[in-house]
């Protein structure tokens, strides 16, 4: 006879935590994507709208923190206030 009283809430837990260590893992990858940008020419990333500096500060905030959604915040602020 089967007892799945206890392989249920151990299931659920395995679940959440390999959802957790997934999802960390992405937030990994991303931030290394991120990252990337530090190898671009000046010139290319004022094309692009960012400074070396904004991208180096983004790049250090922690992991909960979207880094690239942070540099876009700090780059629209900057223009925002050049106007």
């Amino acid at each position: 006879m089967y007892n799945d009283t206890f392989d249920r809430p151990v299931g659920h837990a395995l679940h959440r935590l390999t959802e957790a260590l997934e999802k960390r893992a992405k937030t990994i990858r991303r931030r290394r994507q991120f990252k990337t940008l530090l190898d671009l020419d000046d010139h290319i990333l004022d094309d692009i709208g960012v400074f070396r500096h904004e991208v180096e500060r983004s790049a250090r905030l922690p992991l909960s923190v979207d880094a690239a959604t942070e540099l876009r915040r700090i780059s629209l602020e900057r223009r925002r206030r050049r106007m």
